[in-house]
């Protein structure tokens, strides 16, 4: 009795097999991007190396640079990476039916939680600041970010949660510096002896950035949208 040939499963046929190899690129790809994110993070870009990122990625040099041909693309890889990340929580936020200003601060503390668990955000955040980047919103995560407080505060403007008088331009550039200067505190070392200053504590400097953000954000509320009422 002739027995049936067993037939190949789709990861055994050709175009399965294609397949299989473009996953195994891609995934090789993106582990890159986050050993690139970690490295770039940890020792800046000029002092981040190939090697190091290759060796944190467990891959060859060789598989590396069939992905990227430069340190420079990795950047830009990261950069990238971060700018769709994060873009892709604001546009979120921007679609709430809220009063605009609590957009933008919804967005500042969404930005400040990206900064403090997502290392790729975090990398392509210092790497905006460490190399010259393109004024390109899908690359500069700064401008990526201050476009979308910019908007967020101009409708406030329109619908009244944001004062008039205010220049929209420079609260959306005050409440970015809050950003990215509240998330560099929690990383300031530890002191190992009292500080100098009486009216500094090493536990203040292990706060959150987010819990610096809400302080920033409670003393300059009353500037940009009034007292609140009661």
């Amino acid at each position: 009795m002739r027995q049936d040939r067993q037939q190949p499963n789709d990861k055994e046929r050709p175009g399965g097999r294609v397949v299989v190899r473009q996953e195994r690129s891609e995934r090789t790809r993106r582990n890159l991007i986050r050993a690139a994110s970690t490295t770039f993070d940890q020792a800046g870009y000029e002092r981040a190396t190939l090697s190091a990122i290759s060796e944190r990625a467990q891959v060859t040099k060789g598989a590396l640079f069939f992905h990227f041909a430069a340190k420079s693309d990795l950047a830009r890889a990261v950069q990238a990476e971060a700018c769709a990340t994060s873009g892709a929580a604001l546009v979120e936020l921007a679609r709430r039916e809220t009063p605009a200003f609590e957009i933008a601060t919804a967005m500042a503390h969404t930005l400040v939680g990206l900064l403090e668990t997502d290392m790729v955000v975090r990398a392509g955040a210092r790497l905006a600041q460490e190399i010259r980047t393109p004024d390109d919103p899908a690359l500069h995560c700064h401008l990526n970010w201050l476009g979308a407080l910019h908007g967020a505060l101009s409708r406030a403007r329109s619908d009244g949660s944001l004062l008039p008088d205010v220049d929209v331009r420079a609260a959306a550039v005050l409440m970015l510096s809050m950003i990215t200067g509240t998330t560099a505190l929690p990383r300031l070392p530890t002191p190992t002896s009292p500080l100098p200053h009486p009216h500094v504590d090493s536990h203040s400097l292990r706060e959150t950035g987010d819990q610096w953000l809400t302080r920033m954000l409670r003393l300059t509320r009353p500037a940009l949208t009034g007292p609140r009422p009661g």
